[in-house]
């Protein structure tokens, strides 16, 4: 196992898996110096997604940038249990999927929130991060889509080549039409698709999980109602065993009231028997809302 995140270990992806682990408690413990010890002293974070009652969107520079992170965060709330929901790793980086509680200090309550965090490796050391972070939605459950025992051992095969599922990730996230094609979705989605959308539903009214694609559908549909989108730009797919996961960039304006902006989003999306039976989405909740008021 590595230790302090060393530069003179190529890691495994065991080895990352280990590492993500470490330093989601050792943030969690609040043991920040354990922490800096995995990253690298240039590491560039990038926060897309408004953290509540704190700050917004923003790009912390280096371990002092995160330790700064880390105090602000702490002097509004107290980080408690945690658990990783999802690690994918393909090559040099990877992505975590995790929920954590936090106590508000200022009025005792406890938030859940959902998280998603690429990690890229350079020599050992973490070199840089993109954060999406959004409130939990209590409609859905505290693990998604729990596979069976006999699936943890062997997982299913996705069905298609690594090349073929980047290639629809890509088609369907790189659109040009405004939103994603109906005709793809129905064609390369699951009759029976999984879809879940982070945040709060008070806030964002399709947040939580859905089933079929009809209702995907629908939610496509609705946004497109509300706001145009013009795709920006896509990061690297990465992809491991039938899952694919990436993060976006997105000009969004919003029909209403035309006020415009731009905001990652970051897709999860698992494959079986050739087509997607699974897909989550975290987006910047806020920002969008404040195009809308």
């Amino acid at each position: 196992m590595p230790v302090g995140g060393s530069r003179d270990l190529a890691l495994s992806a065991t080895d990352k898996r280990f590492v993500i682990a470490e330093m989601l408690d050792c943030r969690m413990r609040r043991h920040y110096d354990r922490f800096a010890s995995f990253v690298d002293p240039g590491v560039v974070l990038s926060c897309h997604s408004w953290r509540e009652g704190m700050v917004g969107p923003a790009v912390w520079r280096g371990a002092d940038g995160l330790r700064e992170l880390f105090r602000r965060t702490d002097e509004n709330y107290l980080p408690g249990d945690h658990e990783i929901i999802d690690v994918l790793v393909d090559g040099d980086e990877a992505v975590v999927r995790w929920r954590a509680d936090w106590r508000r200090h200022d009025n005792g309550r406890i938030y859940t929130n959902d998280a998603a965090h690429f990690l890229r490796w350079d020599q050992g050391r973490v070199v840089e991060m993109h954060e999406f972070f959004d409130a939990h939605c209590r409609s859905t459950p505290a693990c998604a889509c729990l596979p069976s025992f006999e699936t943890l051992l062997t997982p299913r095969p996705p069905g298609l080549p690594r090349g073929e599922m980047e290639r629809r990730a890509r088609r369907l996230l790189e659109f040009e039409s405004g939103s994603p094609e109906p005709a793809l979705v129905l064609k390369w989605c699951a009759p029976d698709i999984i879809c879940d959308f982070a945040g709060d539903r008070a806030r964002l009214p399709y947040a939580g999980r859905h089933t079929g694609v009809d209702a995907l559908l629908g939610i496509i549909r609705a946004v497109h109602v509300d706001f145009e989108q013009r795709p920006l730009g896509l990061s690297r797919i990465l992809i491991e065993d039938a899952r694919a996961a990436c993060w976006r960039q997105v000009e969004w304006r919003h029909r209403g009231t035309g006020r415009t902006g731009v905001c990652e989003l970051a897709d999860f999306v698992r494959f079986d028997n050739g087509l997607i039976v699974e897909c989550i989405e975290f987006r910047d909740t806020v920002s969008l809302l404040r195009m809308q008021d």
